[in-house]
């Protein structure tokens, strides 16, 4: 006998944002896929908006904890969780309504496959399509599936709204870092890159919303500043013992950080010697700010 109660847990963290919470939960409630549970966490919202929205669906559950951040939220709900596989959607962003369905289907089949994650077509604050799509091109899809650690590490992660992954995946050394408050998507995927094999659909299954707020993490650029940092310590509290490894992903995360350092400061660049790049990493992304 299976020890889950469900096929699908999904896990919706809110916090302080009432606006498009029903319409996320509805885009899961009318998937094709029926053997789901819908997992609301509260993490600490000053107003209890989303308990009553909870009541009007069934298999959806709410959970309030205290305010701990989006890593806190996420993991809260995987410890809440009753499915064999989970998925993670943001309260602003929305599914198609055959993403599971696809997506189950690939995990059913392969069992050496830990994750199934998409594209995803933007669309604005009134859930307008705006034309564009976030994830692979054509000619460069086929490197987002399979064991795709080197190919990703530094360069990109899933969209937030599109992956599917095995409950076994989250292990005591590979969960959401709740010391990271903006970036703990770029620390998990790539972590979860290191050990596990994706597949990539390379058509959209889910809506990501794009809008000018000041609380949207993603447009706090300034914050994402030393996140390859954190990463890199993260690999090493995996127990990375291999030396070139670790120097390897080091080089690419300290390359990866001062792009992104050099982009929002271009008036005053960081510039790396190849012995920083490619022999003393280790040493440079500890100075990274």
């Amino acid at each position: 006998m299976s020890k889950f109660i469900f096929s699908v847990s999904v896990i919706i963290p809110t916090f302080n944002r009432s606006k498009y919470l029903e319409e996320a939960i509805l885009s899961v409630v009318n998937q094709t896929y029926e053997d789901i549970e819908i997992l609301v966490i509260d993490d600490g919202s000053k107003e209890n908006y989303a308990e009553n929205i909870c009541r009007k669906y069934n298999n959806c559950f709410y959970y309030h904890k205290n305010n701990g951040g989006l890593s806190s939220a996420r993991n809260y709900g995987i410890s809440k969780a009753k499915g064999k596989y989970i998925a993670f959607l943001d309260d602003d962003d929305v599914w198609k309504k055959n993403k599971l369905e696809v997506q189950c289907k690939i995990l059913d089949k392969d069992t050496d496959i830990a994750c199934v994650h998409s594209s995803a077509i933007v669309i604005n604050e009134k859930g307008k399509v705006t034309g564009k799509v976030i994830g692979a091109s054509e000619a460069k899809a086929y490197k987002r599936s399979g064991n795709v650690f080197w190919n990703a590490l530094g360069v990109w992660v899933v969209k937030s709204p599109t992956p599917l992954i095995r409950r076994k995946v989250f292990t005591r050394d590979l969960l959401f870092d709740e010391t990271i408050k903006i970036g703990e998507d770029l620390d998990f995927y790539q972590r979860m890159f290191y050990r596990h094999k994706v597949v990539y659909i390379n058509k959209p299954l889910a809506f990501y919303r794009e809008y000018q707020d000041v609380t949207r993490l993603s447009l706090q650029k300034q914050k994402y500043i030393g996140i390859e940092r954190k990463i890199y310590n993260n690999f090493v509290k995996m127990g990375i013992k291999n030396p070139f490894v670790l120097q390897k992903i080091a080089s690419k995360l300290l390359i990866s950080g001062v792009k992104r350092y050099n982009l929002l400061y271009p008036k005053k660049p960081i510039e790396l010697s190849f012995l920083d790049k490619y022999i003393f990493p280790q040493k440079k992304i500890k100075e990274l700010i």
